[in-house]
């Protein structure tokens, strides 16, 4: 399995817990041990700068690296000269070269420092299981639907805490883990 993450500023050397959690859940959905967690750096190129060669591109919104010239009324023009073209070509993709970092992260399930294999089975297999038989038990149960709903709804309509925390209620009596995860909800000091 190789699964690839394009980053906007840097690669993150070792990859973040999320997104080797995401790729343990692809190596379990496909019963393999290991993958690679490719993270791809594309930087920029700053389009002007002062003295720089403003960028031209053409009808299908490519850039047009010929020399510029100006002509009546001072408009920019492309020159079509093939030679320069090719040599610009040879030299931008030399440029857009540097401009691409790639790092390759091995994640393995049975990873010494993270464990995954055994957190999958110990922590998060039983959550989810946890999890749907909550939706289960709520969804046959008139008492804590009607429960969730109202507070739901009223702490959507008068912005109460007092009725979220209802709502949070219903949630960690079907799901007592829930109380040590970090939610929003806890986050805000109540537990």
């Amino acid at each position: 399995i190789v699964e690839c993450k394009h980053r906007m500023t840097q690669a993150k050397v070792p990859p973040p817990l999320y997104d080797q959690i995401q790729t343990c859940l692809y190596m379990n959905m496909y019963n393999v041990e290991e993958a690679d967690l490719i993270q791809v750096v594309r930087r920029k190129r700053k389009r002007m700068t002062s003295g720089a060669t403003p960028v031209i591109k053409n009808e299908d919104g490519k850039e047009n690296d010929a020399p510029i010239q100006a002509t009546d009324g001072g408009m920019m023009a492309a020159v079509d000269d093939n030679k320069n073209k090719e040599e610009n070509n040879k030299e931008k993709k030399k440029k857009e070269d540097n401009n691409v970092q790639i790092t390759i992260s091995r994640i393995s399930l049975h990873d010494p420092i993270h464990n995954h294999q055994h957190h999958w089975n110990q922590t998060l297999l039983p959550r989810l299981a946890s999890f749907v038989d909550a939706v289960y038990n709520v969804r046959k149960d008139d008492g804590k639907r009607y429960r969730l709903l109202m507070a739901l709804v009223k702490e959507q309509n008068y912005d109460s805490e007092s009725n979220e925390e209802e709502a949070w209620k219903v949630l960690w009596d079907e799901m007592p883990w829930l109380r040590s995860c970090d939610t929003s909800f806890g986050r805000r000091g109540r537990r």
